[in-house]
């Protein structure tokens, strides 16, 4: 028996309505409709709360095949979350490179990115922008992890690499390779990231 089969001869066992399980599992109706059709899956939290109403294990509501496919969507959507903050965490370092020193002929005078004036004066306001930028997607990252699907996550990780690519080409031409070699790094560690997962 399928886990949606399972879960409404319970259901139907207890003398509940779809709407008084929902209330149980703090979901709503529409959510209990789609479990018993076999059109959505429960996540951890509510399977367990599931499992605790009806006096099961998780291991007798599930089937094995079930089981083992929930396993592997818990493991990848984990994977995904840790992946998300490590980029957002990467975006949002950039900031750093506001206070990071830049150099002067090599001579020992040193300024910040917005103190620097050798770099052209249309340069300068679009390296600010552009790491304001690249700080606030990280932030927004960060704030979206939980809500943000696998397909949408990934889309911003390809944005994330696009704009520290952006962020690089920027500082090369700049001439400024302390900043060049900490956009890098930080490219090289996103795509470990996304090197690893696969």
């Amino acid at each position: 028996m399928q886990f949606h089969e399972k879960l409404k001869s319970c259901r139907l066992a207890e003398g509940w309505t779809q709407e008084q399980l929902a209330e149980r599992v703090c979901v709503s109706r529409v959510t209990v409709s789609k479990w018993e059709t076999g059109r959505g899956f429960p996540n951890l939290g509510s399977l367990q709360q599931l499992a605790s109403l009806f006096r099961l294990s998780i291991d007798e509501l599930l089937s094995t095949n079930e089981l083992v496919a929930f396993a592997r969507s818990e493991v990848e959507h984990t994977t995904e979350q840790s992946q998300t903050l490590m980029f957002g965490l990467l975006d949002f370092v950039v900031v750093l490179l506001l206070a990071l020193p830049l150099f002067n002929n090599g001579k020992a005078i040193s300024a910040s990115l917005i103190d620097f004036v050798p770099i052209s004066s249309f340069l300068q306001p679009m390296l600010v922008t552009a790491i304001v930028a690249i700080a606030l997607f990280g932030v927004a990252e960060l704030a979206l992890q939980h809500r943000l699907f696998q397909t949408w996550s990934r889309r911003m990780h390809g944005i994330s690499l696009l704009l520290s690519l952006m962020l690089l080409v920027l500082f090369v031409s700049c001439r400024q390779p302390y900043h060049c070699m900490y956009v890098l790094g930080l490219l090289v560690a996103k795509a470990l990231f996304l090197l690893k997962r696969r």
